[in-house]
């Protein structure tokens, strides 16, 4: 009874190992595949090749399952495939197949597990034309078991995107479109006296890719071009808020620097420190230097658009506060001030104005003594 049971167990575990076995993934990609263009977008009836190698894994005994198949499939127009197994280095003649899927079967493939098992396999065709720009199959490889089901995870794929020519001429036109938006800014930006060299680099380097993408007929150039507008385009954009923000920072400082000039004049060639007037200039002065160093703070964070509503908010304030700084000066005038770079003028005047009080004081004692006489 007990070398029943241990039978009963061994043929189950026999049968579990071979389900496992037949569910693994019996093949592997050796390298790199070489796919010819090597980057980029394809452009419909663009030529296009690939090769990849095939290394076979091991199946109990056998190389591969004789009850499954290998099942490659391309989206590429007018496809040829090539493909060839190669055994311990040698290779059998290759065979050609002209049609979008390609099957090789598993008996092809069966060979003892000792036996070094590769498969080459090359597909060339042209990019399929499309109705929108989408990603489309270069290659797919799956492993099929006997039931026509996929075997997890054995698909393989390489994609590429195949550009539509409506949809880059439409991009053009929208890019264009931008772009003379972009330049009425730039225009606008400049007339108020704000750096622009930046952006207008930008834009021109914006204006020269379009350029390129409307002159080509190699669709999927043209969309890169336009991506390098775009790109272009968001870097001037930024350029000009970030011009913008300093600008309003480099306001909003120098207003402050006048003002502190006047604060100055009053607290120490006035003594006006304790006036209630030039307390409040200080106030408000301060309010303004608080904003203005929270504007710097967004600028040194690349927050250029909150950098540039902190500083027209401090230039806002600054100049409020030197427009009355400039006013209660003009109220309490310039005042008497010794002026040392003047002062021969001064001793000249006042030995003059000694003189003259001399002067009548010894003509009134002349005309007494003459009336003593």
């Amino acid at each position: 009874m007990r070398s029943a049971i241990k039978v009963l167990i061994g043929l189950l575990a026999i049968f579990c190992l071979v389900q496992a076995a037949s569910a693994a993934v019996n093949y592997k990609i050796t390298g790199t595949p070489d796919v010819n263009p090597s980057s980029g977008d394809l452009s419909p009836r663009q030529a296009v090749k690939v090769s990849v190698v095939l290394t076979l894994q091991d199946y109990g005994t056998y190389s591969f399952p004789a009850d499954h198949s290998l099942a490659l499939y391309t989206d590429l127009d007018n496809p040829v495939w090539n493909y060839y197994i190669e055994l311990a280095g040698r290779s059998d003649p290759p065979r050609t197949m002209s049609a979008r899927n390609l099957p090789i079967n598993g008996f092809d493939l069966s060979y003892s597990a000792d036996t070094d098992v590769r498969v080459m396999v090359a597909v060339e065709g042209t990019a399929p034309t499309v109705t929108s720009t989408q990603d489309k199959i270069l290659i797919r490889i799956r492993q099929v078991d006997k039931e026509k089901d996929v075997v997890d995870d054995s698909e393989y794929l390489i994609k590429r995107t195949v550009v539509n020519p409506q949809d880059v001429q439409t991009n053009i036109a929208t890019a264009q479109t931008r772009l003379t938006a972009l330049k009425a800014s730039i225009d606008e930006k400049l007339a108020a006296g704000i750096d622009t060299t930046a952006a207008q680099a930008k834009y021109d380097e914006a204006k020269a890719a379009i350029n390129r993408a409307s002159s080509t007929s190699d669709f999927a150039a043209a969309k890169a071009d336009l991506t390098v507008a775009q790109n272009a385009m968001n870097a001037a954009e930024t350029a000009l808020v970030q011009a913008e923000a300093q600008k309003e920072i480099n306001d909003a400082q120098s207003a402050i620097n006048q003002i502190d000039g006047i604060i100055t004049y009053f607290e120490v060639n006035r003594s006006m420190g304790t006036d209630q007037r030039v307390m409040n200039l200080k106030t408000q002065r301060d309010l303004a230097a608080q904003s203005l160093s929270l504007a710097n703070d967004q600028m040194n964070a690349k927050n250029y658009d909150a950098a540039r509503i902190k500083g027209a908010d401090a230039n806002q304030k600054a100049q409020s506060t030197l427009t009355l700084a400039t006013q209660v000066r003009e109220e309490i005038g310039e005042g008497f001030s010794l002026n040392l770079g003047s002062l021969p003028l001064y001793i000249g005047a006042g030995i003059v104005i000694v003189l003259i009080i001399g002067g009548i004081i010894y003509i009134r004692k002349k005309k007494q003594w003459d009336e003593l006489g």
